[in-house]
Formats: C-alpha cells, structure tokens, sequence
C-alpha cells in the first residue's frame, strides 16, 4: 500500500508535486500510460518497445515492476527537474527572506537564491548544462 511521501517544489514556476512511497497502484493498473502521464518519457518509450517486441507478453512483468519502484523513479524524475525537497525548499525561503534588504543595495548586488536558480533552470533547458552540471550547481547554491 502507497503511503504519502513528501512534497517536492519547483523554485522557478511555484509548481508543487506530491509524492508517494510504497506500491503504486496507479502504475500497477495503467502500465505504460502511467509512465506516460508522469512524464516519464525514457521510461514510457523502453517498456512500449518491450510490450510491443514480445507481443504484449511482458506487460504485466512491466506492471508488476513498475508497481514497485514506479514512486520512487517518479521523484527522482522530479527531483532532476529542478524540484527541491521540503528541507532544501525552506533553506531557499530563509536565505531569500535573509536578502531581502532593509535599504537599497548597491547595483553590484548579487541576485536572491530563486533568480540564481531560474538562471541555472534556464541554461539547463537550453542544453548547455546538463542535468548532473545543473544537480551539483543546485546542490552549491543550496549549501553557500
């Protein structure tokens, strides 16, 4: 049985995601359309190639498999999209809360947490970092 895990938050659009662990139901009933919906396109085009090559044979071993582990790749998933966990989500809000100034900075200023990793989302998207280079530039950000 699935029990609510954590909830995991997208600095740059606000987006919220809640997770679970344990058996997932949904990925145990809907296969492959599961991985679909959760975005999951790697996942989703490897096991059609499989159900499609044996002739529907493997579906439910893929069902069955994806029962298991399918909450946990959902929030890695999330998480390499740029989702923090609640612990990292708040140590975010306190360092911007931190640098929210009291009188006007001077022009050389550096940019709060959350423009700093917009920037690095961005540069992501447009594939000049990839997504280990953008986890250890979050993971930076998050521990200075």
């Amino acid at each position: 049985m699935s029990t609510q895990g954590e909830t995991l938050y997208h600095p740059v659009n606000g987006s919220e995601e809640q997770t679970w662990e344990g058996f997932s139901w949904p990925a145990f009933f809907f296969g492959v359309l599961w991985l679909l919906v959760k975005g999951l396109y790697g996942h989703f085009l490897i096991n059609l190639v499989i159900v499609i090559a044996t002739s529907g044979l493997a579906a439910p071993i893929v069902w069955v498999v994806y029962g298991f582990i399918g909450n946990g790749v959902h929030k890695n998933s999330l998480i390499k999209k740029g989702y923090l966990t609640n612990s990292q989500w708040e140590k975010v809000k306190i360092k911007v809360e931190a640098e929210i100034p009291t009188e006007p900075k001077p022009m050389g200023f550096q940019k709060d947490i959350i423009e700093k990793l917009k920037d690095l989302d961005e540069l992501r998207n447009r594939g000049i970092l990839t997504n280990e280079e953008f986890a250890s530039q979050k993971s930076k950000l998050l521990n200075t």
